[in-house]
């Protein structure tokens, strides 16, 4: 069997298992326990019995081992990144500011560069942030990360935030601080975070939203005996979901879904209203029983769905700005299709408003409009994103020789995706 060295030679990879599951340091030893217990169970011959268990003993998988062997693997990698990013010529770096559960503020810093082989998405560094958080900290933050570890700020081709003043603000945000150490520096705005902005409810809309929020919060947290009643329900009527979501406007997808929720368990809510004593129960039950009240929650429900699956489809490791930006022209040729499909009433690509209006009149002006200024959100937004649809003058020779059959089969590559294709191309075409 395995020597106590060879048995420590297998710790890393036990740990990082562990770790990719986010599980604390002590859990190992409870790992080191369960695994002794099977041995004791499975295996009967003592010989070999005794051989196992004195190999799992040998593994070191106390707590402060494991913190002392994620410390190392943790400074292995973080080295190798360096000595990757440091051959590099240019890099793309992504940051976002955020405040952790004990209110503690977070700078992560994300770092997009080709290593020579491939292209590669890494984090780089999370700094805490005491006190304010003004560019001007946050880039005397950077400056020194940077600095300290050996890595030229000036090599950055691409910044990336979250838009806020902090950020982008042209004399004192971080973009500003940076651009006067590298002149050639462009920014951007996070392409995922201007469709959540797109997305701004009218008053109308909000007060509707309000309103759904705020009885999913009298059912889940007016008392904990009302809450367990509502899973009581749930069970009875044997429904689809087992409890209601909550809404937090930090996650983006949560709006979609808690109204998604809402929606499929409108029954149970109902029925639960109706038997509830406490007077608010009434108001909210009155809401409910509002046509054109559900009706609006119904489109909210529907265009949200859209636009967490157009969310969904931007996240992802390996995107370039090209993907995204295409991905959003596609949904704003979209917003189109949505608005004829409301204004003649066919509903198709709103089967919870379709489910719950019962003529085309409960349509209103509110949803339509709605519509409208998210096209016109999403063409302000797009104004400096738009992707080029010919070929320059200067490459008119290029393009003969593309068109040329003679010349596909020369131009002609393995099927890949992204980024990659640009590597190989470069291999096949110096």
């Amino acid at each position: 069997m395995y020597s106590p060295r060879e048995s420590c030679s297998r710790f890393p990879s036990c740990m990082l298992d562990l770790g990719e599951e986010e599980k604390t340091f002590p859990d190992s030893e409870t790992v080191k326990e369960c695994m002794l217990a099977v041995v004791d169970e499975v295996i009967n011959d003592e010989k070999i019995k005794v051989s196992v268990t004195c190999a799992i003993e040998n593994v070191p998988l106390s707590d402060g081992s494991n913190i002392r062997r994620i410390e190392v693997l943790a400074s292995d990698v973080f080295e190798m990144l360096l000595d990757d990013l440091k051959k590099t010529d240019v890099m793309s770096i992504a940051v976002d500011e955020s405040t952790d559960r004990t209110d503690n503020a977070q700078l992560c810093i994300y770092v997009h560069f080709f290593d020579g082989k491939c292209f590669r998405e890494e984090l780089l560094g999370l700094l805490p942030l005491e006190g304010h958080t003004t560019g001007e900290i946050m880039f005397e933050k950077i400056s020194a990360f940077f600095e300290d570890n050996g890595v030229d700020m000036k090599r950055v081709c691409m910044l990336v935030t979250d838009g806020a003043p902090s950020m982008a603000g042209k004399v004192s945000g971080l973009a500003a601080q940076w651009l006067a150490v590298a002149p050639q520096m462009k920014t951007l705005h996070c392409i995922v975070h201007q469709t959540v902005l797109c997305a701004k409810l009218s008053a109308e809309l909000k007060t509707t939203m309000d309103s759904v929020m705020a009885t999913i919060n009298f059912i889940r947290s007016t008392s904990s005996l009302q809450h367990r009643l509502f899973h009581m329900l749930l069970s009875e009527m044997s429904a689809e979901h087992h409890d209601l979501l909550l809404h937090n406007d930090v996650r983006w997808l949560s709006k979609g879904r808690a109204l998604e929720r809402f929606c499929d368990l409108k029954e149970a809510i109902t029925a639960f209203l109706c038997n509830s004593r406490q007077k608010k129960a009434e108001t909210y039950l009155n809401r409910i029983m509002d046509n054109s009240f559900m009706a609006s929650v119904c489109f909210l429900t529907d265009i949200f769905k859209l636009m967490n699956d157009l969310n969904l489809g931007l996240q992802g490791r390996g995107k370039t700005v090209t993907e995204l930006v295409e991905q959003m022209h596609v949904f704003q040729v979209k917003l189109n299709l949505f608005e004829t499909d409301l204004s003649t009433g066919r509903l198709l690509h709103f089967p919870k408003l379709r489910k719950c209006t019962s003529s085309p009149t409960q349509v209103t002006d509110v949803m339509t409009d709605f519509i409208v200024r998210l096209k016109e959100n999403f063409l302000g937004r797009l104004d400096g994103l738009a992707l080029p649809t010919e070929v320059p003058e200067t490459h008119l020779v290029f393009q003969q020789k593309a068109t040329c059959p003679s010349e596909q089969r020369k131009w002609s590559l393995p099927l890949t995706r992204g980024s990659s294709y640009w590597n190989l191309l470069t291999c096949h075409h110096p």
